[in-house]
């Protein structure tokens, strides 16, 4: 996939201003976006024992946010071509810490989940090196379709799969 650099900036601050909004959301600051651009984007993250249950591999409920908030908000709320638009390579450059208001428009934020789906296929354990790729298959005019699938990077083993539809209209 053809990597903008200035799309994975405004990608990363966008993890960054969800993990500094407080709550279970702090988890996701480990997360490091690869690539992004045409409606994909591929993050990969290192599992801390910050970040597993008692059995030592990858929390359920992160995994869950993990599919559901990785990558994929950026992608649902429009198409991301017309967002990178909204906001210049100078911008995403002068800004180090970004307010949440600051690159989310209210449309972000109004967005809302009508199905969301999950499969946990395999565990990842303390150390694993996990790849996040999320994929819009659809934005429409009200509506937009996600799939986000998570592997182990170094195996190619699936660990969780998600999909959802989201009210962006």
């Amino acid at each position: 996939m053809a990597s903008n650099n200035g799309t994975k900036k405004f990608l990363q601050q966008i993890m960054t201003v969800l993990a500094e909004s407080g709550g279970f959301d702090r988890n996701l600051s480990k997360v490091r976006v690869v690539s992004g651009g045409n409606g994909k984007c591929i993050a990969e993250m290192t599992v801390e024992k910050e970040h597993t249950n008692r059995g030592g591999t990858l929390h359920g409920g992160l995994t869950a946010t993990l599919l559901l908030e990785s990558c994929a908000e950026e992608l649902s709320n429009e198409d991301l071509s017309k967002l990178e638009k909204q906001i210049s390579s100078e911008d995403v450059e002068k800004t180090e810490t970004p307010e949440p208001n600051g690159f989310i428009t209210q449309e972000m934020a109004d967005g809302f989940r009508l199905i969301e789906e999950g499969l946990y296929l395999s565990a990842a354990k303390t150390g694993d090196e996990i790849l996040i790729n999320a994929e819009a298959l659809k934005v429409g005019r009200t509506l937009a379709f996600l799939n986000v699938d998570i592997t182990n990077k170094d195996s190619g083993a699936p660990v969780a799969r998600g999909s959802h539809t989201k009210y962006i209209g």
